[in-house]
């Protein structure tokens, strides 16, 4: 009798994976470290995130794609419900506050992606028509983000733009894109600035809190306290240096606002020191690094440019994280992906990276069955 074959056996990007693991592991440190009552929560939002992962790892990446027109609608509809809800950054659900803005953002550079992939699929180039709808998605999305979660708008802006970048669409398009919103984002800011010394300001969303931020930014001047956490970050990190308090033993973290989500890069610092640092900065790079392998190594137009927007995307938040935390950018309010905790943003980035594993696994399958080059005679 035959013998079953029960081995199973990893196909993905195993680089990929031993990152994300060892971001996660860093996850436990730093939520224990700073608040040890928040660690089971912790686990259950990393047990979300790795289950997720694994049904996408399994799941066909292209099977997904049929699906983007219903996760396009669905990310219309959250984007509507987060404008119109009175929680800060999401929505309510059963009385906590859910941060909705990483999911719709994915939603959306999963369209994107599938859009131009499905044209170049069918051999058609894409129209000017087709080439200002996408502007106008991108334009309409970014605007509604924007109103609540600068940071994010931009974040989401400038993926959009490299995806379009790399699916070498007209360059017209995108230069004039960026022209205009760097045109509007200032013109928005002046407003609110004029307004806000004015009795009679003009309130959009929290903008306000957006201008503040970089007049802090520039000026250093104090006297509102918007600044007071870059000063509580920069002082987390100047005490860790090349010799850390040690875990558990950090002091600045506890006066952090938000030290596990928006500061937890200074928690983290402050008590392993630089040597951490760097690793962790090395993680994400390597990290863009195998998702640019896994998008070139990709059969397809779709998995290319996913891949490659994904790797931008997640890098790209964990860069800005790590540049305000260490006062190289304004106060922005975003996540490190695989380290803040935070059910949302670990769901997401689950989600994403098992797609990518998914388009890895896919890419090591086609060259295995790919047939042998015929034996030279």
């Amino acid at each position: 009798m035959r013998k079953l074959n029960l081995k199973w056996q990893f196909k993905g990007d195993g680089v990929l994976l031993t990152v994300v693991i060892f971001l996660s592991l860093l996850s436990i440190v730093m939520v224990y470290s700073t608040s040890n009552m928040r660690v089971l929560s912790h686990f259950v939002h990393l047990g979300v995130c790795y289950g997720l992962m694994a049904a996408c790892y399994f799941m066909n990446y292209r099977f997904l794609g049929e699906l983007a027109p219903v996760m396009f609608v669905a990310a219309i509809i959250l984007l509507t419900m987060t404008i119109l809800s009175q929680a800060v950054r999401g929505v309510t659900i059963f009385g906590h506050d859910v941060q909705t803005f990483y999911l719709i953002g994915f939603l959306v550079i999963f369209y994107i992606t599938n859009f131009i992939a499905h044209k170049y699929n069918a051999g058609e180039p894409l129209t000017t028509k087709q080439h200002w709808y996408l502007m106008a998605v991108v334009g309409v999305f970014t605007l509604g983000m924007a109103k609540l979660n600068m940071s994010t708008a931009i974040i989401f802006f400038f993926t959009c733009m490299v995806i379009f970048f790399v699916a070498q669409m007209n360059w017209r398009f995108i230069a004039g894109m960026i022209g205009v919103a760097v045109l509007g984002a200032t013109l928005i800011a002046s407003i609110v600035f004029i307004g806000m010394k004015s009795d009679n300001g003009i309130e959009i969303g929290r903008m306000s809190t957006f201008v503040n931020r970089i007049s802090y930014y520039i000026t250093k001047d104090n006297v509102n306290g918007y600044g007071d956490q870059m000063v509580l970050s920069r002082a987390a990190i100047a005490r860790g240096g090349f010799h850390p308090t040690g875990p558990g033993k950090g002091v600045i973290k506890y006066r952090l606002p938000e030290n596990s989500t928006d500061y937890a890069f200074a928690s983290l610092y402050e008590e392993l020191g630089f040597p951490i640092g760097i690793f962790i900065l090395l993680l994400y790079l390597i990290f863009f690094y195998r998702a640019r392998e896994i998008s070139k190594a990709s059969g397809g137009p779709f998995g290319r440019l996913f891949a490659f927007a994904i790797g931008f995307w997640l890098t790209c938040q964990a860069l800005v994280h790590i540049g305000v935390n260490c006062d190289l950018l304004p106060a922005t309010g975003q996540t490190l992906p695989f380290i803040s905790s935070g059910g949302a943003s670990l769901a997401v980035s689950g989600i994403a990276v098992g797609i990518l594993l998914n388009i890895s696994k896919t890419n090591k399958l086609r060259e295995e069955n790919k047939p042998a080059p015929p034996p030279l005679s």
